[in-house]
């Protein structure tokens, strides 16, 4: 008899239950896998664990609530400890404000077990509401220009359907082998949010584990509908400042030692055109703008005293 692998669907909520709502009812018209849903609730107060537990089958679903926003990092690792500590073979990280394609689960569960050495499976992820334009396809890194390449916004043309090999993958729709929580262990709670998964890739190719973009198996995200609410599709200070700390966290973690001087460099001076945009944009009128641009320097300063974790007074 063929051996049905335990999956673990892991969704993490902050006081966005309409998401989370969304999110779930497309885990649940998956076919060809019928995973369990474990949510995590990161100390809302918006009633999201009212609205949600109705949702949830306690026989093999669990709602995890937190006393306080752990972050990404946090609130991830308490619902991949428990699918471990539950026997899950594949864990699914989806974020609240995306929703997968009923094939996306058996697609990427089938591509994890095309090799022995796949630690990681994403899905070609575009934005909600717009199929032809790409959210991320597999990232990759230019360790000289401390470039992040994830194809964002490029057009869905053809070119990111088939399989390949990537140095990484989001977390917002991310399935994950159990030899990834064994032999490289869980997301780092430095990051909080932000560069986490592109550094638990790395860590995990350092053991023999490689992340595998799936362009067959389809995800629709809305864009960071936590980190920047309010913010439309602009960044938030919350997202400039963990962007700002966490990209020379993971700079000065996985550039290659001759290049990391260089990288460090390329990326600082990545913040100062990125600060002096946010401020050129505050002149035009766009509000925020000098919280935002403080928000860089801050995150940037942080880095370097080594301050990571949780921030407040953002």
């Amino acid at each position: 008899m063929t051996h049905q692998p335990v999956v673990y669907a892991i969704v993490l909520n902050w006081n966005g239950w309409q998401d989370t709502v969304r999110c779930l009812a497309s885990l649940r018209a998956s076919v060809g896998v019928d995973p369990c849903v474990v949510v995590v609730d990161n100390g809302s107060t918006d009633g999201s664990t009212e609205r949600l537990a109705p949702l949830l089958d306690p026989s093999r679903d669990a709602l995890l609530c937190a006393e306080r926003n752990l972050g990404f990092t946090g609130g991830v690792n308490l619902g991949l400890r428990y699918a471990r500590d539950h026997g899950a073979d594949y864990s699914f990280l989806l974020n609240n404000d995306a929703t997968v394609a009923p094939d996306c689960l058996a697609r990427l569960i089938a591509a994890a077990a095309s090799r022995p050495d796949i630690g990681f499976v994403g899905p070609k992820i575009v934005w909600e509401g717009e199929p032809g334009r790409l959210w991320s396809a597999g990232v990759s890194v230019a360790w000289p220009t401390a470039r992040v390449n994830a194809h964002y916004n490029e057009p869905d043309d053809g070119r990111f359907d088939g399989h390949r090999l990537v140095q990484g993958l989001t977390g917002c729709a991310l399935l994950i082998t159990s030899a990834v929580l064994d032999r490289a262990g869980l997301l780092d709670d430095r990051y909080f949010a932000y560069y986490e998964d592109l550094d638990w890739s790395l860590r995990a190719r350092r053991v023999g584990l490689r992340a595998l973009y799936a362009g067959d198996a389809r995800a629709a995200h809305q864009g960071s509908a936590t980190t920047n609410r309010g913010a439309g599709r602009s960044q938030s200070a919350l997202a400039n400042y963990y962007g700002a700390r966490n990209g020379l966290l993971f700079m000065a973690t996985h550039a290659p030692p001759a290049l990391r001087p260089l990288t460090l460099a390329a990326f600082c001076a990545t913040l100062l055109t990125a600060t002096v945009r946010v401020l050129a944009g505050g002149l035009m009128g766009r509000p925020g703008a000098a919280r935002r641009a403080r928000a860089i320097v801050l995150g940037a300063l942080d880095a370097a005293r080594g301050r990571f974790g949780a921030r407040d007074n953002l």
